[in-house]
Order: structure tokens, then sequence, then C-alpha cells
């Protein structure tokens, strides 16, 4: 609904309608940011200046949003990476060897709006009294309000032995030198995902030819709050499956870890995960990698245990970017302190953040990140208009783990009730289904592509 030209300035409707008032409106308690920047010139009307930091999936479907939702907005997008450009989800698909590269890429440029800036450049710091960005080139925009879309930090660094703290769609110019040890794989970055079936491959090559001994294989993962989880689960799976399919799934023994003891943060699926692990002979272990000797082959945990290996698949810590931080937009957990029912930060009342940076308890996913954009969208949109916002977020995110031996796929799903959701009412939530495999292969990445990222669905 498009809002009636008024006389009110934008200012003073901020002042009335939102920021001064947001905190009552919103369930917050605090204020730290005024409404505007100031070098905004007062006006009858004015447009609504919208800063989104990162171009991925959050901030492509906000910046349609929001430019359909508002009616005069001057939106900036942020977007540092050449590269960008990938359906993430495929990173799962190709790891797991069930699709190619060439499935995952497209255009950038085709899915810019119209009246949109898009900046090829990253913000270095947020300057939160003074409404402003500050981006690598030195040059400053302010905003009216500012949208957190980055997605998660791969923290590869924070394990002794390794280094990197890269983004997962990032085209590496220089890749780190454990990144091209065959024996070391982790789906979570874009060369870790294009490689890993190769290595899966090697790894099957190797059980074949080595009689005399078991290979050691290690699954580990620091922490359960992190982006796509079930995505290292897919490729463990496919892992199982190539090893039965060669017949020397008994010439390897296989070890999952994770630092605080979880599969899942939700209890049920939990539970499912782990009986699944024990049904497939996998040993599961509560210890977080904390060093990595790549010469030596071995992997020492927080549990003061070390490990010989053949094969090492690494999930890694994840935060928002560095640099948020050092904003003073993050929480004690590294990820942006926001409300999870609203997403507006908890202290800056005209930031919101959407996706995976933001620290709610919701599944980081794609699916996610579509009901939160909404939320803000609706939020922004009811303050611009003088109304009450109303929008919430429930917490609803769906995760994918593929089986590729059965052709079939279970979603984990569900919301703030944590209870089990299936997407048909008349499926297990709790059990792999071939239904989900033909979604996700064949009817997921065009509805995505075509509706989701441009604001439709």
């Amino acid at each position: 609904m498009k809002k009636n030209k008024k006389t009110l300035n934008r200012r003073d409707a901020l002042k009335l309608a939102g920021i001064g008032g947001t905190s009552m409106l919103l369930g917050t308690t605090q204020i730290h940011a005024s409404a505007t920047g100031p070098k905004k010139k007062p006006s009858k009307i004015s447009p609504l200046r919208i800063v989104i930091i990162g171009g991925g999936m959050a901030g492509t479907i906000l910046a349609y949003r929001l430019q359909r939702a508002i009616t005069w907005p001057d939106i900036t997008v942020f977007e540092p990476l050449r590269n960008s450009a990938w359906y993430q989800p495929g990173l799962t698909l190709t790891g797991t060897g069930i699709w190619c590269q060439k499935h995952i890429e497209y255009k950038r440029e085709e899915f810019i709006p119209d009246g949109v800036t898009w900046k090829s450049t990253s913000v270095t710091s947020v300057d939160t009294a003074e409404n402003k960005v500050v981006d690598a080139e030195g040059n400053e925009t302010h905003y009216d309000y500012l949208i957190i879309a980055t997605g998660a930090v791969l923290d590869y660094g924070q394990i002794e032995g390794l280094d990197g703290e890269i983004a997962s769609l990032e085209m590496l110019e220089k890749k780190a030198s454990w990144m091209d040890d065959p024996t070391i794989g982790s789906i979570y970055y874009f060369h870790g995902a294009t490689e890993l079936h190769e290595q899966f491959n090697t790894l099957v090559q190797k059980a074949t030819e080595t009689k005399d001994k078991k290979l050691a294989v290690f699954f580990t993962q620091q922490s359960v709050v992190i982006k796509s989880p079930g995505a290292a689960k897919s490729a463990l799976f496919t892992l199982i499956d190539k090893l039965k399919e060669a017949g020397v799934r008994d010439r390897v023994d296989i070890t999952v870890t994770s630092g605080d003891g979880k599969l899942s943060a939700n209890e049920h699926y939990d539970k499912k995960y782990k009986k699944q692990l024990k049904k497939e002979g996998v040993t599961f272990e509560k210890a977080a990698l904390s060093k990595v000797d790549i010469a030596a082959k071995t992997a020492m945990f927080d549990t003061g245990v070390s490990e010989q290996y053949d094969y090492l698949h690494i999930t890694p810590s994840m935060k928002a970017d560095t640099r948020l931080a050092e904003s003073g937009l993050t929480g004690d957990d590294g990820w942006i302190e926001v409300n999870s029912s609203t997403l507006q930060h908890k202290r800056f009342e005209n930031v919101f953040a959407v996706g995976d940076a933001s620290g709610t308890s919701a599944l980081k996913t794609g699916a996610a990140i579509v009901d939160q954009v909404k939320t803000v969208v609706n939020t922004i949109r009811s303050i611009d208009e003088g109304n009450k916002p109303t929008a919430t977020y429930d917490g609803y995110g769906c995760d994918t783990i593929f089986c590729p031996e059965k052709k079939e796929v279970m979603l984990e799903a569900y919301d703030k009730s944590q209870k089990p959701l299936a997407l048909f009412s008349f499926l297990d939530p709790l059990k792999c289904h071939s239904a989900y495999w033909y979604l996700q292969t064949r009817v997921i990445k065009p509805y995505v592509m075509y509706g989701v990222l441009r604001g439709w669905a």
C-alpha cells in the first residue's frame, strides 16, 4: 500500500511514528541513535534513505521489496564480491555431486532493481551516532534505516593450524595452503564445495586399495549455531553412500564431533540425527576441533585427545563480519544483536539485520530469510506511513539434508514452537521423502531465482 502525501516531512514523521517511539512499539527500551543523518536537509517530502549492507539473497530481496513498498525510497546496496552471484543452496548439491558448478551460476546484474544504487565496495565501519556508513573507498553514505544482510563469515582461523576468515561465496584470489590439501575438506565455501565430490572419490579409491588397516575419517563441527547445518550432514551421508556402493564401508571408521554435543538446535531433530549415525555405524563425540597438524595429519580436540586422520571435513565456527563487531553491532555470540521477533537491533533502533548474520534462534537458511525480509520491510513501511508496526517474525527456518543413495531428502523445519514441520501435512517431518528430492533438485531453484529473489514470493 502506498502512503498518501503529507505536509509532514520524513524527519518529523520518523520522530513521531518511528524512532522516538519505536522502543515502545517494537519492545526495546534503549535509544542510542537519532532518526536521520546530520546532512539531511528538511523538506516537505524527502526520500527515505535506506542502506543495505550485503547484496546476496537477503540484500537482493530487500532491495526489490523496499523499492515497491516505499513511496520515495533512496536505496543503496553495498556488495564487494564481484563473483557473489551463486545460487547458494547449490553449494550442497555441488558438493554432493548432484549438480555441477554451471548449475549454480547466475548473472548478478540481472537481479538489481531499477533505481537502486549498487556499490561494488565493502562497508568498513558503521557510525550509529551519525547514522552513516564508511566504505572501503573512504566515502560516507548517510541513512535513515540501515539493514545488515552480510551473511555469515566462516572463521577457519579460529582453529590453530588453519587460517582464513572468508565469506562462503567468495571466489578466493589466493587460497590458504590447507585448502589445496585433498585430505581436508569443507562444503561451506565455494572452492571447498566444488572440490568435495572429487575428494570423496579419492578417499573411496584409497579405501579400495588399502586392505591392511582401516581409514580414519572425521566430520567436525564447532557449534550447532551455523549457517545451513544440513550441508555437512548431506556430505556425510553422501560419503557413506559412496563407500557402500564401492563395497568398502567396513574399511573406514567415521567419527562425527560437535563442540556443544548437538547436531541440531532442535531436540527432535538432534535425536533423529544421532539415531541415524548409530544406525550407520558412525561414532559421535562431544568435542571441538582445536588444532590441525597438516604435516602429521593429526586433529587435536578440546578434550585433549589427538587423532590421526586420513580425511578431515571441517565445519568452522561462524559469525558476523568482524568490522560490524568493531562498530558495536554484534553481541557476545558474534552475531548482530537483534530482537528475534522484529529483527530490529536491540540498541540502535533504525538498524535491522536479516539472514545468516542476525542473532536469532532460527535456522540460518534461505527459507528463514524470506520471512525475515517481509517483517523488516513491513515494519519500515508502517513507521514511514505513521502507523504502528505489527509485523513479527515467527522464527521459521528450514534446512535440507540429502540422502543421495535413495534420492530422498529430509527437511529440518521448525519455528519458535520447536515443533517439527512438514512441507506437506501428510508427510512425516522426521523422515526422508522422494517428493522433497524432486522439489530440491528441479523446482526450488527456478522458484527462488525468478520468484523469491525478485521479491514476488
